[in-house]
């Protein structure tokens, strides 16, 4: 093995960088592998050849120089891991045609003991390449998280900023057109798995998008990120479409969208969008965990969400006692809200509720009594517009904007 040693790590490293696509990078990284590799398969050899099989195997500095530079780079340990698995694989059955010359009577013992040293050298190297770059992962990105949001904060502040090197530390473009959105997980996903969950939100997000790039995405706390979508000029945004694709994916998140900005104006205001987005989002009960909600659904909404004291005050004063906190009030809020919404039209309502027309007057004059309310009343007619936007505030708010039900005697 000593002989052949040179034609076999040049062999080695073309056989890896065709097997594995993702360790053929540039010169840099491809002159880090072959030293790697070279330095691997000179201390595999010596570990064979040693009269101490037990001694303490040590991984090359080439190999975990190497290590730490993929990490740095996102390629995934198992690239690397695999890399190993084909060394391996390619230095046993190099050796063991070296060893089927022996005399018979050594030829298998010595196989035996090739094959357990080598199995033994490669797992200890893969375990110390191994930590060494999850070390390396969780220092830079840690660091590149810090930049980020350095970063990002100075453009979100609004004062000059270096563009270019903005955009350098940010690994995304600023001058194009952005969709902003808020992530956050469910109350149920461990702190531990919040940041695979969040790299998941993001590509898929970004293939239903049709994102260009990479997503910017920047950690708030560790339950929480906000992200970036580059858009392309003239693409449209389908909320329903993509909502489907997200919440059908079984992912323990929720998502609040912005609209689409140009440049840094709208880089900045789709972001201030998407917060406020979350408040509504948040509000609500009984949504489930990949609720995904778009700024153009809730707009008015959204801008009235800042005074929660003052919203809830709106809409007792346009529901009155529909505006309690209870189950029968909950059912007749929401035929009330169908029924004004096709405008006012018993059979559009039945039909969309899947209930009969006649359960639907029913609902609708109760639900009238209980606001107050009368549609005849011409000298009322702001009247009805207040019950209407009261009442797609109770839609994505409640119960945070309701009034709760007085308990009963029973009850208590």
């Amino acid at each position: 093995m000593y002989s052949h040693r040179d034609e076999f790590v040049v062999d080695l490293v073309e056989v890896t960088k065709a097997e594995i696509r993702a360790l053929d990078h540039d010169t840099r990284m491809v002159d880090l592998l072959t030293a790697s590799i070279t330095e691997v398969v000179v201390a595999g050899i010596h570990h064979v050849d040693l009269e101490a099989p037990d001694a303490p195997v040590q991984a090359p500095t080439a190999a975990l120089a190497y290590a730490r530079a993929l990490a740095q780079r996102d390629v995934p340990l198992s690239a690397l891991i695999r890399a190993y698995r084909i060394g391996h694989a390619r230095f046993v059955e190099s050796a063991m045609q070296h060893a089927s010359s022996l005399e018979p009577d050594v030829r298998v013992p010595t196989i035996i003991e090739l094959v357990n040293r080598a199995a033994r050298f490669i797992d200890v190297v893969c375990d110390q390449v191994g930590v060494a770059y999850e070390q390396e992962r969780d220092r830079w990105v840690s660091r590149r998280s810090g930049l980020r949001q350095q970063w990002v904060g100075e453009v979100l502040a609004g004062e000059p900023v270096d563009l270019h090197r903005a955009e350098e530390a940010l690994g995304y473009r600023l001058d194009g057109r952005h969709l902003a959105a808020v992530a956050w997980a469910d109350a149920a996903v461990p702190a531990g798995d919040a940041a695979a969950l969040f790299d998941q939100v993001r590509s898929r997000a970004a293939a239903e998008l049709g994102a260009v790039g990479r997503p910017l995405m920047v950690p708030t706390d560790e339950r929480e990120v906000r992200l970036w979508f580059s858009l392309r000029g003239g693409d449209r945004i389908h909320p329903a479409r993509v909502r489907a694709a997200l919440e059908s994916s079984g992912l323990r998140a929720g998502l609040a969208f912005g609209d689409v900005g140009q440049g840094l104006g709208g880089f900045r205001r789709s972001l201030t969008q998407a917060e406020r987005v979350k408040a509504v989002a948040l509000a609500g009960r009984g949504r489930p965990a990949t609720h995904v909600v778009f700024y153009a659904e809730v707009a008015p909404i959204a801008l009235m969400a800042g005074d929660l004291d003052g919203l809830r005050s709106f809409v007792a004063d346009a529901l009155g006692e529909l505006s309690v906190d209870d189950e029968r009030n909950e059912w007749l809020r929401e035929t009330l809200r169908e029924f004004l919404a096709r405008n006012r039209s018993y059979v559009a309502t039945a039909h969309a509720m899947i209930l009969h027309r006649n359960t639907i007057q029913y609902r609708v004059a109760q639900a009238m009594e209980l606001c107050g309310q009368s549609f005849d009343d011409p000298d009322a007619p702001n009247a009805l517009v207040g019950v209407q936007i009261a009442l797609e505030v109770c839609r994505w708010m409640a119960p945070a904007v309701l009034r709760p039900a007085k308990r009963t005697t029973a009850s208590r």
